[in-house]
């Protein structure tokens, strides 16, 4: 934890001001400690230079079992350029936006995005639910610096309200149990006339994978991996051929194309089949977010369900 996100922290549940007591330092960032509240005396421990505001990974589990599998193939991750592109097409945030002042990522997962905001000189808090993500997101981003990453509950987040410049969330949302609840949560820790972005699932997109999704969130995740390996291993040549997406309609599958090896797919897969909640919204459905989150200059954006509005 860099000594500088203290400013910006505070007790998750009673809102009240952190006191930091270091055990261990390391290269100016504190590796382990301690983070107390000064009203009621709780305390979150820092390990790994990981603020630590949960400890355990609720609904996000299966993340945290992804991540492992993950981390055996994450030379496949460091090389991936795609979040640029991504970044942009889900948030509209230009890259000379992210120079001025603080942004948030709601569900940064192994530091994907962030990478992206840190190359553009922009200072980032990156928060996770899921142990295993936000320790993968601190080995590969962490120590950079502009970038602060910490383990919390979106529904619970530990910052002083208008505390950030804009914040976005991308494929996060419809993976809590009320995605509405979850994007008024956040809200109020943008500043006014800050931005905020997200992107959810649009239907379209899981119309298969949430048929098969009865089945394989009972399966225990070593028998659904394999079941990914097999999937991709078997069927690859199917999708690749002129028109062979349709395929994924009766077993859904990451389609093979440029910048997406095996692996990555064999991930992507797993994420897809794996997860408690992963609900599908209109563009219609999430205007209604911003406009009952009394936001202003709501726009959709290029890629299907991105929205952004302004807090006025």
């Amino acid at each position: 934890m860099k000594h500088s996100l203290l400013d910006h922290l505070v007790c998750p549940s009673c809102k009240q001001s952190l006191e930091l007591e270091v055990v261990q330092e390391e290269r100016g960032q504190v590796r382990s400690g301690l983070l107390r509240c000064s009203l009621k005396g709780c305390q979150f421990p820092i390990s790994n230079f990981v603020p630590r505001f949960v400890d355990e990974d609720l609904y996000a589990d299966s993340f945290s079992r992804q991540r492992l599998y993950v981390r055996r193939h994450f030379k496949y991750y460091e090389r991936d350029q795609s979040g640029y592109e991504l970044l942009h097409t889900s948030t509209g945030f230009s890259r000379e936006a992210f120079k001025a002042g603080l942004t948030l990522e709601v569900g940064c997962g192994y530091g994907r995005f962030v990478d992206v905001v840190h190359s553009y000189g922009g200072e980032v808090v990156g928060v996770d639910l899921s142990t295993h993500s936000i320790n993968l997101a601190q080995d590969f981003v962490g120590l950079k610096k502009n970038v602060h990453l910490i383990q919390c509950d979106l529904y619970q987040l530990p910052f002083r309200e208008e505390c950030f410049d804009r914040i976005y969330s991308i494929g996060v949302l419809h993976h809590t149990p009320n995605p509405r609840d979850a994007f008024q949560a956040i809200v109020p820790y943008l500043v006014k006339n800050g931005q905020i972005s997200i992107w959810v699932y649009p239907p379209e997109m899981k119309r298969s994978s949430n048929r098969w999704r009865r089945l394989t969130t009972k399966l225990p995740h070593s028998v659904l991996y394999v079941w990914c390996i097999i999937n991709q291993a078997v069927f690859s040549w199917v999708r690749r051929l002129p028109g062979g997406w349709r395929f994924n309609s009766l077993v859904p599958g990451c389609v093979p194309r440029k910048g997406k090896p095996f692996w990555l797919r064999v991930m992507s897969d797993f994420d897809d089949l794996s997860p408690m909640h992963a609900s599908t919204h209109l563009n219609e459905e999430v205007g209604t977010w911003f406009q009952d989150s009394c936001l202003q200059s709501i726009r959709v954006l290029s890629r299907p369900t991105s929205l952004t509005g302004v807090r006025g």
